[in-house]
């Protein structure tokens, strides 16, 4: 249990410390603090309690993860946290995601499972690999079955509570959650040398 949390930290520290670091490039120089971190492994049954209500709107970048150990991840940001980050990015005023706004969010999305992604290889020593992100608005419910509609997953997922704050003292909530394959997750498990990861 001690292994599993350890590493659990781990790839939430490193994942968030390079993420807001690439973030905070992109935000015009605005230094982004992450304040509260929270990692932890659940079954598949239970992530519907965690991911938010599901009829509640949200941002939902996803990506596919292939190489030594494969499987998905993805960033979901409720709307309200969408469109204020967009404007951050964008130095727009919009109550409504525009189409850059949603592009501004896509990268996002992006340089944060890239850098979760890059964390998991650097802890595991395998190569690892993000395919092209795309990006969804709809409610959570949609979102989650459009990326579960052919996804052969492991029944332990990760979940990656995130919350950043900018200097001006603006909250932005997401969570990055990593569904890997039985495969990826088995080959993981091996690495780290735990039985029942």
């Amino acid at each position: 249990m001690d292994a599993k949390l350890d590493f659990l930290r781990e790839l939430g520290n490193i994942g968030a410390s390079h993420g807001t670091t690439a973030l905070s490039k992109m935000l015009h120089g605005e230094r982004l603090t992450l304040v509260v971190p929270e990692a932890e492994m659940l079954s598949f049954s239970e992530l519907g309690n965690f991911i938010g209500e599901t009829e509640e709107i949200v941002a939902g970048v996803y990506v596919r993860m292939t190489g030594d150990a494969e499987g998905h991840m993805a960033f979901i940001l409720p709307y309200p946290s969408a469109v204020t980050l967009a404007n951050m990015l964008t130095m727009g005023s919009d109550t409504e995601l525009t189409e850059i706004g949603k592009s501004a969010l896509l990268e996002v999305g992006n340089i944060l499972i890239t850098s979760y992604i890059n964390a998991l290889s650097a802890l595991t020593n395998l190569t690892l690999y993000p395919s092209v992100p795309d990006i969804a608005i709809d409610i959570s419910a949609a979102i989650w079955q459009s990326i579960l509609v052919n996804a052969e997953i492991a029944d332990q997922v990760t979940l990656i509570k995130t919350i950043f704050t900018t200097p001006n003292k603006i909250e932005l909530s997401g969570r990055i959650i990593f569904l890997p394959t039985e495969a990826g997750f088995a080959k993981i498990a091996e690495v780290l040398g735990l039985e029942e990861f």
